[in-house]
């Protein structure tokens, strides 16, 4: 089979690394930035791929622009397209899905979520004969590697975030990664794939940037750890929700044994019960096995990962009907606020002006609601879920 590829970063070349053994493809063109040609097999120009003899294009380039508009038009030009651009899929999977049915193609984006972790392409077979309850985890690398560092090291966010940049797990600019969006941008692919439904506005998001080496002091003498957590699922009232935040988890749980930059996806069927999958989230052949994997999906007859007939998101996100206890640390003047809103259960500790408190059960919605409001009154806030 010919195939074409998008970029020869740091995903595209190991791709085409792994292309060279493998007699099932016939590498046609790879596109490379201006100035960057050194072999024959490349090409600067994005038309010599539009209009070249490939069956197939792999993009690896990562953003929305201008990698939609060249999925697009490989999709009209009559070729399949596997994509590990999380973003790209996030944005525009739906209507990649609904051009690719259109024109009889194939669409498939399995390295777009956990790296090398077949969380997708299991959630895609598990669906056809089980109904998933909920599905997640921890998907970000550089979020994982921050988080273990600051608890087993002791050392401070700051330093955490610099040695990860140091080590290559941080991107220069950080923000996707601690913000929570990249988990956010998984979790949405997750929806697609789990529940026909990718929650493009409607979700609630909070990274790690808040977190201190006090946090982890706490949650010490308290037998826990943080990690940061990603979820999607369906409700008691059968409704679908979407979070990313911070989660106070027991040594003994088995988040608290994700290590490094090591990601855990799971999803609960009903039938199957709780299934877990380990392993490198990111990072070159990590990513490019990932690929091959769609590759030798497609080639022995898999077109798609969704249906047709998806919807742009959902008008209620039932995040409202999500109910936990919060770890919160904040300023000892604006703990009133907690109480008067929530509840606290309990005082873990007291230092310095500031206060940690276990909530009494909140929703997902009102927590993250009420931690804005009170950032806007210029409250300095850390919360966590406990993980029960």
């Amino acid at each position: 089979m010919k195939v074409s590829i998008l970029g020869h970063g740091v995903v595209g070349k190991g791709v085409w690394d792994m292309l060279q053994n493998n007699p099932c493809f016939e590498v046609r063109n790879v596109l490379v930035k201006k100035g960057e040609k050194s072999a024959d097999f490349m090409t600067e120009s994005f038309e010599d791929i539009q209009n070249d003899d490939s069956e197939l294009v792999v993009e690896c380039m990562g953003g929305v622009d201008p990698a939609y508009e060249f999925a697009s038009k490989c999709i009209e030009a009559g070729k399949s397209f596997i994509s590990s651009n999380k973003a790209l899929v996030a944005a525009h999977g739906i209507d990649l899905l609904n051009l690719s049915l259109k024109k009889d193609k194939g669409f498939l984006f399995s390295a777009a979520c956990g790296g090398a972790i077949p969380i997708l392409q299991n959630l895609h077979l598990a669906r056809k004969s089980d109904s998933i309850v909920w599905a997640g985890g921890i998907l970000n690398g550089t979020t994982n590697f921050i988080l273990d560092s600051m608890d087993r090291r002791g050392i401070g966010f700051d330093e955490a975030l610099a040695e990860a940049k140091a080590l290559g797990y941080a991107e220069f600019d950080p923000t996707a990664d601690i913000s929570g969006m990249d988990t956010m941008r998984k979790i949405m692919l997750i929806s697609m794939v789990a529940y026909d439904v990718l929650p493009n506005s409607d979700y609630h998001v909070e990274g790690i940037q808040s977190v201190s080496a006090y946090d982890f002091k706490v949650a010490d003498t308290m037998g826990c750890t943080i990690r940061l957590v990603g979820r999607c699922g369906l409700s008691e009232s059968g409704r679908l929700y979407s979070y990313v935040q911070p989660m106070l988890c027991k040594r003994s749980d088995f988040y608290a044994g994700v290590c490094s930059n090591i990601n855990m996806a799971q999803y609960e069927g009903k039938n199957s019960g709780v299934m877990s999958f380990m392993g490198q989230g990111a990072g070159r052949y990590p990513t490019a096995s990932a690929i091959l994997r769609d590759m030798t999906s497609f080639y022995e007859g898999q077109k798609q990962m969704l249906k047709s007939g998806c919807l742009f998101g959902f008008a209620n996100n039932s995040s409202k009907e999500c109910e936990g206890s919060y770890y919160v640390r904040l300023d000892s003047s604006h703990v009133p606020a907690i109480e008067d809103k929530v509840g606290v259960k309990e005082v873990v500790s007291e230092k310095d002006g500031m206060k940690c408190v276990i909530t009494e059960a909140v929703t997902v919605k009102d927590m993250h609601d009420l931690a804005a409001e009170l950032r806007r009154k210029g409250a300095q806030v850390f919360f966590a879920q406990v993980k029960g």
